[in-house]
């Protein structure tokens, strides 16, 4: 069995704390895995390497690196925008309803049938389009 491969004098080998490997850390500075393992050794950069069999296994510590490059945080809802934007939706819905209640009421009081059917499918038509726009009116005033 042959002997792990040490690392250079100076260069710790045992990590005490929080350690990301080489290759996380090189892709959250930047920077080139080499780069860093000359920082490493030339003190400049805290980490160490742990001996291996056949190569070593280089570590830098956590807390020397800015935070991980990744989706941020998803913003905690206003409730008062949750709130207004429910809003919104209700009175979208309210209308909507309403124009086909009118439409209905146009179709039941139907005198001359071709011209009342047209406007009272241009009722259902409008409502409709309530119904598949995306979103609903409230987002609209959140534009302005």
């Amino acid at each position: 069995m042959s002997q792990p491969k040490q690392p250079p004098p100076g260069v710790e080998t045992t990590p005490v704390g929080a350690v990301v490997s080489l290759q996380e850390a090189a892709t959250r500075l930047g920077k080139d895995p080499r780069t860093l393992i000359r920082a490493i050794k030339a003190g400049e950069l805290r980490g160490g390497a742990m001996p291996r069999p056949e190569r070593l296994r280089w570590y830098v510590y956590a807390d020397a690196l800015p935070a991980p490059a990744g989706p941020s945080p998803a913003p905690v809802p206003d409730a008062s925008a949750e709130l207004a934007d429910l809003r919104a939706q209700l009175v979208s819905q309210r209308e909507a309803n309403r124009l086909l209640i009118a439409a209905q009421q146009k179709l039941l009081s139907a005198e001359s049938a071709a011209e009342k059917y047209r406007a009272a499918a241009q009722h259902y038509l409008d409502a409709l389009a309530q119904f598949v726009t995306p979103g609903h009116l409230g987002e609209f005033a959140g534009q302005l």
